[in-house]
């Protein structure tokens, strides 16, 4: 079993800017200043980043606050379940979810309760309000602050859950897959983003397990 360590008080952006800011106006400064970035910002966490399905299909039929009152709906069941696993939703924007994990295994761990909770919701809604999203899972060192992320593995995990993943799908990246000491099953899924060829690796259903 995995201790799931919970995350400590993170610096805000504003910060980050005030360091970006006097590198731009240093430039002779710049390893020492990034080297305070890092020291300040960096952590190597899961990155969980999950996107609504159909938002023109169901706008354009339904209306936006049809749609608004659907991303309520999917916050209200996200935000528990990544707490629930161990994780910090980062933020919510738009229809979308950023979080952290600990691990890949939280991470995956919080996507299968976010399916079941989906699941339960949408059995006892109409079917033009059923929320359906698509989940991507990226591993390894990125600047993280309590209200934005970036770096390398936050752009590709975004990539898989915003752009590539299927309704209903969870794909990893391969760091993520790498790290994952789950018994689960994944299908590899090749890539090529920004002319880079990639590995993804889609997460396929199985039972629930714990970590």
């Amino acid at each position: 079993m995995m201790t799931k360590e919970p995350f400590f008080e993170l610096p805000t952006c504003s910060i980050l800017n005030t360091y970006l800011a006097e590198r731009i106006e240093h430039p002779e400064n710049a390893e020492e200043i990034d080297k305070r970035i890092v020291e300040t910002f960096e952590k190597t966490v899961a990155i969980f980043v999950l996107d609504m399905s159909g938002f023109s299909r169901l706008v354009q039929r339904y209306g936006i606050i049809h749609y608004l009152a659907m991303i309520q709906r999917m916050r209200q069941v996200v935000g528990p379940a990544v707490e629930k696993a161990g994780g910090l939703v980062v933020k919510f924007e738009a229809d979308n979810c950023f979080a952290v994990f600990p691990h890949p295994n939280h991470a995956i761990e919080a996507t299968k309760q976010i399916y079941h909770d989906l699941k339960v919701v949408n059995d006892v809604t109409p079917d033009e309000s059923d929320v359906h999203v698509s989940i991507g899972i990226g591993y390894g060192p990125i600047l993280l602050a309590c209200d934005d992320m970036f770096g390398n593995e936050m752009n590709l995990a975004s990539k898989l859950g915003e752009d590539v993943a299927e309704k209903d799908e969870v794909l990893l990246t391969e760091e993520a897959k790498k790290a994952c000491t789950l018994d689960v099953t994944t299908t590899e899924i090749p890539l090529t983003v920004s002319g880079v060829n990639m590995k993804s690796y889609r997460l396929e259903p199985s039972e629930p397990t714990t970590v």
